[in-house]
């Protein structure tokens, strides 16, 4: 870590107060150019005998140096300096959304491709959360997002990885580490009731102008005890839109294996979607059903989610921010002290 490093600021409250800056070198000239009559500058007695004959002269400006930089320093603390200053837009028709993510074992499936390799249908779906989340903040690599998303995880039952937030980096590291747990027999099954039905309880009390469930799964109901039209007709009574995505290739896909004498291998499997249920769904809570058989099709789904649940009023401007004054108050302070101590100690003026 740099020794510069704690005196650093992006931004000051109170820039105009560096004006008194200009005053300190002429106070600093005005003391070393007088000379009061009558008064000699030596050192002390006790300090002569301890002082090389080899001394400089220009030494006896240390005090008056020290207590110009101490004066600076504590100048710039009064500008308060702050430091990860950035501004951010208030919203009013904020949109309050769930990610409702499938992680049962056939998310595993490896018919998608990301960059040119076949990955499963987990890691890109991964993929194209996350380019969801950036495109709801308001400037690229911004931490904070404009409306509060959170993520639920389901499988053999439903839970709720990250609550609603506006710090889409925590949300970021939870949709991390999402995984398929296969060791854990609760965990098998695809309960898309079960998360419904999270997703409008975690809602239900939400004051934003427009609340949202995303749900993705490519599987079928066959786990958890609420029925996903039952789910459904609750998220409509509290004024909840689901937009619902398909995921995975038509026909067979290639699923990893464990096998005793052959090791890892990929079989053919066939995983049906229920398309039907998943479009009525939809349509029950006046949103819109995606079929995503590949990466550009299952990224388009989001994409055109994030458009039609925009938010567009602006209100104003909020920023955040950390205090930086504190080192500059220090070392000014030290410095002052450092003087004190120099002009009493080496440089003690008698008549």
């Amino acid at each position: 870590m740099s020794f510069l490093g704690p005196f650093h600021f992006t931004a000051l409250m109170h820039p105009w107060v560096l004006g008194l800056l200009l005053c300190v070198p002429v106070l600093f000239l005005a003391e070393v150019l007088a000379r009061a009559p009558g008064v000699l500058t030596i050192s002390t007695g006790e300090t002569l005998a301890r002082v090389s004959v080899g001394r400089r002269p220009t030494l006896r400006w240390l005090p008056t140096l020290l207590r110009a930089i101490g004066l600076a320093l504590l100048i710039v603390a009064l500008a308060r300096p702050l430091k990860g200053f950035q501004p951010h837009k208030d919203r009013a028709s904020v949109v309050d959304i769930m990610l409702c993510v499938d992680v049962s074992g056939s998310m595993k499936a490896m018919d998608f491709e990301w960059r040119g390799e076949r990955k499963d249908r987990l890691y890109v779906t991964k993929q194209a959360v996350r380019d969801f989340l950036e495109s709801r903040k308001s400037s690229s690599g911004d931490r904070y997002g404009l409306d509060r998303v959170g993520l639920i995880l389901y499988a053999g039952y439903a839970w709720t990885q990250c609550p609603l937030t506006l710090d889409y980096g925590v949300l970021e590291r939870e949709l991390d580490l999402a995984h398929i747990d296969e060791e854990d027999p609760r965990k098998q099954g695809t309960a898309i009731g079960s998360a419904i039905g999270l997703a409008v309880s975690r809602l239900r009390k939400s004051e934003a102008e427009s609340n949202v469930i995303i749900l993705l799964t490519d599987g079928m109901n066959n786990a958890g005890e609420l029925d996903p039209m039952t789910a459904a007709g609750l998220a409509h009574e509290f004024g909840i839109r689901i937009y619902t995505i398909g995921a995975g290739s038509r026909g067979e896909a290639y699923l990893p294996q464990k096998d005793l004498l052959f090791g890892d291998r990929l079989v053919r499997v066939t995983a049906p979607i229920d398309e039907e249920s998943l479009k009525t769904i939809a349509s029950a809570t006046d949103g819109k059903y995606y079929r995503a058989t590949d990466t550009a099709s299952l990224e388009g789904a989001y994409a055109e989610i994030n458009r039609l649940e925009a938010t567009e009023i602006e209100l104003d401007d909020y920023y955040e921010h950390e205090e930086a004054f504190m080192p500059y108050a220090v070392a000014g302070a030290l410095a002052l002290a450092l003087a004190v101590f120099t002009r009493r100690g080496w440089f003690e003026t008698i008549p």
